[in-house]
């Protein structure tokens, strides 16, 4: 296989992407990052963090469980496959499900940022810049409570 997806027959394979994260209290800014994340590959992969990630990297367990947070990223129609996941590891994603692109978003809460990719190699991840957001207050409320006590954590 080529660099550029190409067989060298000239077939092209799909571009086959991945995001990461948690997707806790899941709201308009992880649709709009899963949205552009498809735009930017043929087939996408989401990778849903366990509790337990949550949990050593929050100093918390997520609002909503993970069985229900992969369940509502499963009806998404940019969403091709839904993988759960105690952590991102580069030879995992490109051997077992043969991602390309690694999507990092920034100030997209319970998607993983570059920061958080640390193991993939950078030739790997696209960075797609921050995007819409939640206007609901409550539910701003409530995550800005939980990065509040991961700070501390």
């Amino acid at each position: 296989m080529l660099g550029d997806g190409s067989l060298g027959n000239g077939i092209s394979r799909p571009r086959t992407g991945c995001v990461a994260g948690v997707f806790d209290l899941f709201h308009v800014g992880h649709v709009d990052v899963l949205e552009r994340a498809r735009r930017h590959s043929d087939r996408l992969v989401v990778a849903v963090l366990s509790d337990e990630w949550a949990m050593a990297a929050w100093g918390a367990r997520p609002f909503v469980p993970l069985l229900e947070r992969a369940q509502i990223l499963e009806h998404l129609r940019c969403v091709d496959e839904v993988v759960a996941v105690d952590d991102v590891r580069s030879e995992w994603l490109t051997g077992v499900l043969g991602v390309q692109t690694v999507f990092a978003a920034t100030g997209t809460d319970g998607v993983l940022g570059v920061d958080e990719l640390d193991g993939i190699p950078p030739a790997l991840i696209t960075v797609l810049p921050a995007g819409r957001g939640s206007r609901s207050p409550i539910l701003r409320a409530a995550i800005d409570q939980r990065q509040s006590r991961s700070s501390v954590a």
